[in-house]
């Protein structure tokens, strides 16, 4: 019996780059405990944190109940519900996700390369 092969798909340039991302993004959502950023004697954040980022961005986040609310290095503003419900360091939904962890934060974008931060 004759051995069938799969005809060659043609990739378009940055595709295996998009593809890290969302498993990055997965990875990342579904990842064990971090740590938040620094916080008061009571555990709240101490007020808006501007991070700087890669390129000369920068980001803001400033804590909101259970959300963050964030100035995005690209200039989006958005709320981003705890991923998942109930932990402090993971935000995110649909296209969008934040991960504080200490003084670093990454900004993570669906179908874009994640953006580096730090305080």
């Amino acid at each position: 019996m004759p051995r069938r092969t799969r005809p060659h798909v043609k990739r378009r340039p940055g595709a295996s780059r998009i593809g890290a991302a969302f498993a990055l993004v997965a990875g990342v959502l579904a990842a064990g405990c971090t740590t938040a950023p620094e916080d008061d004697a009571d555990g709240a954040y101490t007020g808006p944190l501007t991070y700087r980022c890669e390129e000369d961005m920068q980001m803001t986040v400033q804590r909101k109940g259970s959300l963050v609310s964030v100035h995005s290095p690209r200039g989006i503003d958005l709320d981003l519900p705890a991923a998942p419900p109930g932990q402090s360091a993971r935000f995110g939904e649909s296209l969008y996700a934040v991960v504080l962890e200490g003084k670093d934060a990454l900004w993570m974008v669906n179908g874009k390369p994640p953006i580096s931060c730090s305080l």
